[in-house]
């Protein structure tokens, strides 16, 4: 997948001798920003008012050029808009008010996930702040937005395998397929207890408590991210009967006391986008140890786009740890030409420790 993303958020600009137009520079990228879209594709640009619906009141066609590293976006402001409030969206298919992963791996479609600025105002002619939602469909009638950083800090983005899982989460829904057998108990539980390590932005946990009905998730990052999950947590509407709460949890330090007590045990501990640094695997590995130390019938799932050898240290960790592979899930990627091109693998694990 490609990602739209404001190298500069959208802004009043007023030239000598020129008419005001709202302008912003944009980027496809990766989501590490590590290379960018090298085919030509069709954008739509549609600046939001938002004085009471919000609706379309300016937009147009640009194009990405293959061999491009950025793009410039320019709207002309009218009197009659600049005491407005606006949001500026840009991304693939037109008057859309989100993304459909089912319709991004589609024949000849290009996956590139679109984004939307934060609210502005051309009057007080100050940039957007630095912030951008991604908005996805889950399901019918079912949207989920989450706020990501335009900023270097990847812990504060979104990535690949999280909006993979996340946009296939709806799946637990459906009793017998693949992914409910994979990650819930045989016996359904009055309440789901489920914790995500690195959660970043937050979608996946924000995800399950969104569809799932009656389970706690409990979304656990080092500090650097907790700004960005409360403010996202802020924006979920929660399925009836469950929570969602952010805690810090650092894989280097013992778990925090109250993660330590067997009388309300983990139905399920996910984890996405969290193995690339291979560095950090050790530690990772030794905190789902010690959380299935404690809730021993816990499913372990950790989704991952494998980006180079060294993460396969991973799966020696977990070995040597006495994790037990149940199964691998695989969901290709929309990609620049046709899905498939990279894999989401989603690999789901049982505590076994020997006697």
């Amino acid at each position: 997948m490609r990602y739209v993303r404001f190298l500069k958020p959208p802004r009043l600009v007023v030239d000598k001798g020129s008419k005001p137009q709202i302008s912003c520079l944009i980027t496809i990228t990766s989501d590490l920003g590590d290379s960018f879209l090298p085919y030509d594709v069709e954008l739509a640009a549609e600046l939001l008012s938002l004085h009471q619906t919000e609706e379309i009141v300016v937009w147009r066609t640009v194009q990405w050029k293959a061999g491009m590293r950025s793009l410039p976006i320019t709207f002309p402001l009218t009197k009659n808009l600049k005491a407005q409030k606006f949001r500026l969206r840009v991304g693939g298919e037109p008057k859309s008010t989100y993304d459909d992963y089912g319709k991004m791996s589609g024949e000849a479609t290009c996956g590139v996930v679109s984004v939307w600025s934060q609210e502005f105002s051309p009057s007080e002619a100050t940039a957007a702040a630095k912030l951008v939602d991604r908005c996805f469909n889950l399901m019918d009638g079912h949207v989920i937005c989450i706020s990501e950083e335009t900023g270097e800090s990847i812990a504060r983005h979104l990535w690949d395998a999280g909006i993979t899982l996340s946009c296939h989460i709806s799946e637990l829904l459906k009793g017998g397929s693949p992914l409910a057998e994979a990650l819930l108990p045989t016996s359904r539980p009055n309440q789901l207890r489920i914790l995500e390590l690195g959660t970043g932005c937050g979608m996946v946990g924000m995800t399950l408590a969104h569809l799932i009905a009656d389970t706690n998730v409990l979304l656990t990052d080092l500090p650097e991210a907790q700004e960005i999950v409360e403010h996202n947590i802020s924006q979920t509407k929660l399925a009836k009967g469950s929570t969602l709460k952010f805690q810090t949890l650092d894989w280097d330090e013992d778990l925090p006391q109250d993660l330590r007590s067997s009388r309300s045990p983990l139905h399920l501990v996910v984890a996405a986008d969290c193995t690339y640094n291979a560095d950090s695997s050790p530690a990772l590995v030794q905190t789902l140890k010690r959380l299935c130390n404690v809730s021993p019938q816990a499913r372990v799932a950790i989704a991952m786009k494998m980006r180079h050898s060294s993460e396969e240290v991973f799966f020696d960790l977990m070995a040597g740890a006495e994790f037990i592979k149940l199964t691998t899930l695989e969901y290709p990627l929309p990609g620049d030409v046709e899905i498939g091109e990279e894999t989401v693998f989603l690999h789901v694990y049982q505590y076994k420790p020997s006697i």
